[in-house]
């Protein structure tokens, strides 16, 4: 059986239709493991249910574009810890072998859910006469109700996403809580980078994930490997590798209980903060984390993102969880601002810099959006004590540089 065309229940992929109920019911009819193949159109849609043995296929000729409408979104019944009810336009709860494939684009009509005539707001609560489109465009675009979890996969085990584009996400783009052997491959991601939480993908307490080969521009992290919706789980066993990222927060984010995870041959571009290992107020546990050769390139954006242009942050500051073994191996940094590693009554630990190579670069933003450490959401420190050219900022931590 070669695929299921959506026409056939009805779908007219003209682009304004809205073609939700016909795509439903082409995927609640597909056979385990054929494919529901969207080709030669835009097939415009609110929240879709994917299940086991579900396979998405997007032609290269074919976008599957979300509503622009929240109306036509709605309560997948997961509750996110942090974002509440869980809108999203693609979910799956408890299911196995779900694939997204096909060359095509997913367009998510993200920027249909920004307010974006409010005022800039502009780091450090910073007032700019006349701030130029460039600054302006650094900042942060205020929020409508939006669709929370655009594509999210709940306690769903063998998930594949591979050689698709995503376009302008309105919040965290392809998340995965509580799920096991989930492949990314060949996965672009271009959100718009005004967008905050415009997250590329976020693993909760998942194991065993492999991204490869992927273009990440986000407004959030590119990457996150977190517990927010599992708080007692663990994120474990992850390959991250031969990836480009891009973002206004940080490009990988590392948090809560994470163990076994490996970041190779990594390139960041044009971002606020290159790397993000942080402990969790509330407890928990981070090792075994390795960074090889990774190089990236780091500047202050003037907007009131988290961070200040740093090229990595490993911090326990303000948490009573723990961090044992990050090592940075073969690693350049161009960047503004120095690394930090702090910690607290001794929960940061074997932290290694082993032939790395750290160089600094003023960036274009103003100084009125600099001279801070940021260490959100843990604490925010307000003043930077550093020296002048200083690369490598420690307190409180056990660090190591050879």
């Amino acid at each position: 059986m070669e695929g299921i065309d959506p026409r056939v229940f009805g779908a007219l992929a003209d682009g304004a239709t809205l073609d939700t109920a016909a795509l439903q019911r082409a995927i609640d009819a597909a056979p385990r493991g054929v494919a529901v193949r969207l080709s030669g159109g835009t097939f415009r849609s609110g929240t879709l249910e994917l299940h086991s043995g579900t396979i998405l296929e997007i032609a290269p000729d074919a976008v599957l574009e979300g509503s622009p409408d929240i109306a036509d979104y709605r309560d997948c019944g997961f509750h996110h810890r942090e974002m509440g009810e869980t809108l999203s336009f693609l979910y799956a709860l408890g299911a196995d072998d779900v694939e997204i494939r096909g060359g095509g684009t997913i367009r998510f009509n993200g920027s249909a859910f920004m307010d974006w005539d409010a005022p800039p707001r502009f780091r450090n609560g910073a007032v700019l006469a006349d701030p130029s489109p460039e600054l302006v465009a650094e900042t942060i675009c205020p929020v409508r109700k939006r669709p929370s979890q655009p594509v999210f996969f709940d306690s769903c085990r063998h998930v594949r996403i591979h050689d698709v584009k995503a376009v302008d996400s309105p919040c965290w783009t392809f998340t995965f809580s509580d799920c096991e052997d989930v492949e990314v491959e060949r996965v672009s991601i271009d959100n718009n980078l005004r967008i905050p939480n415009s997250d590329g993908v976020h693993f909760s307490a998942s194991r065993r994930i492999r991204v490869r080969d992927c273009d990440f521009s986000c407004g959030d992290d590119c990457f996150a490997a977190t517990c927010i919706t599992h708080p007692d789980g663990e994120c474990r066993d992850i390959l991250v590798e031969r990836c480009r990222m891009r973002s206004r927060s940080a490009a990988i984010r590392v948090g809560h209980n994470a163990s076994h995870v490996l970041f190779r041959d990594i390139e960041i571009a044009d971002t606020n903060r290159g790397v993000c290992v942080y402990a969790r107020k509330s407890g928990g546990a981070i090792s075994d984390i390795l960074f090889e050769r990774l190089r990236a390139e780091t500047r202050v954006f003037a907007g009131d993102w988290w961070g200040n242009g740093e090229p990595f942050v490993v911090s326990g500051a303000g948490a009573a969880g723990t961090i044992d073994g990050v090592t940075f191996r073969d690693c350049s940094f161009v960047c503004e601002s120095p690394g930090l590693v702090m910690g607290e009554g001794g929960n940061v630990r074997g932290v290694a810099l082993e032939r790395c190579a750290l160089r600094h670069e003023p960036g274009p933003a103003p100084d009125a959006c600099k001279g801070e450490i940021d260490l959100r959401p843990n604490v925010a420190l307000a003043q930077a004590p550093w020296r002048d050219g200083e690369m490598l900022y420690a307190s409180g931590a056990e660090v190591k540089a050879v």
